[in-house]
């Protein structure tokens, strides 16, 4: 039975990617009473796909957006500073295989050709790096960039290509746990403004006098009204509008996959670094340390189907001999692969441009309100990771004022969930970890690993585990009494939710059966799943694992494939 309770909001947000749960804290930051919806959980779409890199777009220099590098490197730096506990530093190395090749091609990517140069050469990264430089310095958080000839570069790294001329090396960072990220804006926004809402697994099905009609979790329908929409759908934003009678073609979407390796002898020679290096095809491809594992990335193919999207066989052949061309001093098999996954950009529609140089800058059309449709819609095409914030605050005060609302405070300076009060300094984290150990019963060594993945949010999760906590099995040191509280804190709807978004387990290839029946036990604690409602929930997961991320468990004796 459909329920009829109707709810007026502010602002409907459809879409908790990084975007959307970016303008939904910001939006709830200025009073107003906001909802944001997803058709499956928080930071699940194209978000929970990218790179991990917070950058300030070095490559963005060659193609003349100077905006955006600008604004880039701003953010970058202002996510260091307020996500302290996901957002850190990350060294980079760009092998570098002649002195002077692709200055022509790269001015002619300035002022606007549509192909990518090749082959760039010393000056021309010196050039770049030193610009880059120039964009960091607004509230610079990092040390400037520096370059070395060829034989320090290999007495260094000496599995790299002896074909290189030079090394150069900078700073970016890197997003340690870019859904938890999301989950933590969409709890901020809440907090920020007790009359919001969020629902994860919630799909806006139709239009109907006016009011959005919306299919829950649960199944029931429920109906709501608001001022002002924003569609935040990612690549999903023309079915979207679709299903809200407006016929659009914003998307062009390319698709980027990536890898996640076991390689031991690699992670010794990056030392904590990434290499940011140029495929044989002109490519820029990546490859760092994550989590005791390497993470190489990433293809950029032209794609529109974000429902079905998965590394393939041929993605993977490309990595593999890209990776045996750069570090020919290592061996780089598909066995090493432990997890694969891909995302769908939701790029600009630009036909006829090369993938790698469609613009990543953002966008905001807006649909003026019509006969049955008595709210705009903005669509939110484009943009990056890194610039989500800086995205958020110009649509929030477009939306403020067609609302006829005031700006109530900046987010520039604003924590995001437990980075809130972090303890950086030496000092200031031994009192910390003192005064919550003296709370909690906690050892001081546990409270530190905890205050690492949550922020200050390790205090809560201190106080439930108490002194003597349980762990699973696994290799990074996960409690039993930590699972039930992200079960029971963090919107939890389907086990899913918690291998693959909450927790690193699946990423970091960690999971085998056991171990996930024992998480979905737990969950099953929490919110009082029935044995079937488990199994169920336990095929769904094994499923999702096989399909987009290359991972077949085995499932012997529990009847699962």
């Amino acid at each position: 039975m459909p329920d009829t309770a109707q709810d007026s909001f502010d602002v409907v947000i459809i879409g908790a990617g990084v975007n959307g749960a970016g303008l939904f804290r910001d939006l709830c930051a200025q009073g107003l009473r906001c909802l944001i919806v997803d058709k499956g959980d928080y930071g699940s779409g194209t978000s929970a796909a990218p790179s991990r890199l917070i950058h300030g777009g070095l490559k963005y220099l060659e193609t003349g957006e100077l905006r955006l590098v600008a604004e880039s490197t701003y953010e970058r730096n202002l996510l260091l500073r307020n996500a302290p506990h996901l957002v850190k530093p990350l060294p980079t190395m760009i092998p570098i295989y002649s002195w002077t090749k692709g200055v022509w091609p790269a001015i002619r990517t300035f002022f606007g050709s549509t192909t990518a140069p090749r082959s760039r050469g010393a000056v021309l990264i010196k050039t770049g790096l030193t610009m880059y430089d120039f964009y960091g310095a607004r509230a610079r958080q990092m040390p400037r960039h520096r370059m070395v000839r060829r034989k320090t570069a290999l007495a260094d790294v000496p599995a790299l290509t002896p074909r290189i001329v030079a090394l150069g090396t900078y700073y970016d960072a890197m997003v340690d746990a870019p859904e938890r990220l999301i989950m933590e804006l969409v709890k901020d926004g809440l907090a920020l403004s007790p009359g919001s809402e969020a629902l994860n697994w919630t799909a806006v099905s139709g239009l109907r006098d006016g009011a959005l009609e919306l299919t829950l979790a649960t199944g029931r329908t429920r109906s709501v009204t608001a001022r002002n929409v924003v569609n935040a759908a990612g690549p999903w934003i023309d079915r979207v509008n679709a299903i809200l009678g407006i016929e659009s073609h914003l998307i062009g979407g390319t698709k980027g996959s990536h890898i996640l390796l076991d390689h031991p002898e690699l992670l010794k020679q990056l030392k904590g670094r990434m290499i940011y290096f140029e495929a044989d095809d002109g490519r820029i491809l990546l490859i760092f340390p994550y989590r005791g594992k390497a993470l190489v990335g990433s293809t950029d193919i032209p794609a529109d189907s974000p429902d079905d999207v998965a590394c393939t066989e041929d993605e993977i052949s490309y990595f593999m001999s890209s990776l045996r061309e750069l570090l020919p001093g290592l061996k780089f098999d598909p066995g090493q692969i432990v997890y694969a996954y891909a995302g769908i950009r939701p790029l600009p529609n630009s036909e006829g441009v090369e993938p790698g140089l469609i613009s990543r800058d953002h966008s905001a059309p807006v649909a003026e309100p019509v006969a049955g449709r008595p709210f705009p819609v903005t669509s939110l095409v484009g943009g990056k990771w890194t610039t989500f914030r800086a995205f958020s605050a110009e649509i929030a005060d477009k939306v403020l004022e067609a609302l006829g609302e005031t700006r109530r405070q900046s987010t520039d300076e604003m924590p995001i969930g437990g980075g809130s009060d972090m303890p950086l300094e030496a000092g200031e984290r031994a009192d910390w970890l003192e005064d919550v150990a003296g709370e909690s019963g906690a050892a001081p060594e546990r409270l530190a690993t905890l205050l690492d993945r949550y922020g200050t949010t390790a205090r809560e999760i201190a106080l439930a585990e108490g002194a003597e906590p349980v762990f699973l099995d696994a290799e990074e040191p996960f409690s039993l009494a930590e699972i039930d509280w992200i079960a029971r804190n963090e919107h939890v709807v389907h086990l899913e939710d918690i291998v693959l978004r909450r927790t690193p387990l699946a990423i970091t290839g960690q999971l085998d059966a056991p171990l996930c029946k024992e998480l979905c036990a737990i969950a099953a604690r929490a919110h009082d799943w029935s044995e079937a409602r488990q199994a169920e929930e336990l095929e769904a997961l094994a499923a999702v694992l096989v399909k987009r991320h290359g991972v077949r468990l085995n499932w012997s004796g529990s009847g699962l494939p």
